[in-house]
């Protein structure tokens, strides 16, 4: 059976459909929403809330369109509303110092693992610049690997809006980048 034919089951009260429905996609979603906030734990706390709406709004669910798009949706407007309601931004950049991003589909030579553990620990550090919205568009987008369109229905936006959002997060990142690691930079930047 396909996420269609779990959900449609899943609506006519089948809590086994809906429980393969969360094995097939709570691993996405966490890393998803773990990257929107840069916090492991209340990626976790997230990804139930959006498991529990999803099951309570399965009425809503829009068979034509992909579960996952509809859930990520979900998803990740609950990380967007608690990224809002942090009280501090010291509070989002101790958070992105405990959780370090991770780059979706790239290969860990032995050899290289030292530079991507230290490409993930500046990521984390320079990421809390980012409007909640900049930020869930980059994650979904670069690091995820979803389509600007996919990523445009889970937001809720145009796709021009999400090209905007993620073009503002690269420029805001490499502004960061070159303030707070110029050793990174370019050589052409650095002078």
């Amino acid at each position: 059976m396909n996420d269609r034919d779990w959900a449609r089951s899943a609506r006519e009260g089948d809590e086994e459909a809906f429980a393969q429905l969360v094995r097939r996609h709570s691993g996405g979603l966490h890393r998803a929403v773990a990257r929107i906030l840069a916090d492991d734990s209340e990626a976790w706390d997230v990804v139930q809330m959006a498991f529990l709406k999803a099951w309570q709004r399965l009425d809503r669910y829009d068979p034509r369109y992909s579960f996952s798009t509809w859930l990520y949706r979900i998803g990740t407007n609950l990380a967007i509303d608690l990224l809002r309601s942090r009280s501090s931004r010291e509070r989002t950049h101790k958070a992105g110092t405990e959780h370090r991003l991770r780059l979706v589909g790239t290969a860990e030579a032995a050899g290289s693992r030292a530079e991507s553990h230290e490409a993930d620990r500046i990521l984390s550090e320079v990421v809390e610049v980012l409007t909640p919205q900049q930020r869930s568009a980059f994650v979904l987008r670069e690091m995820h690997g979803l389509e600007t369109a996919e990523v445009a229905e889970v937001l809720g936006c145009s796709a021009t809006t999400v090209r905007n959002h993620i073009f503002q997060a690269r420029k805001a990142l490499r502004r960061e980048m070159r303030k707070r690691f110029p050793e990174y930079a370019p050589a052409s930047e650095r002078g």
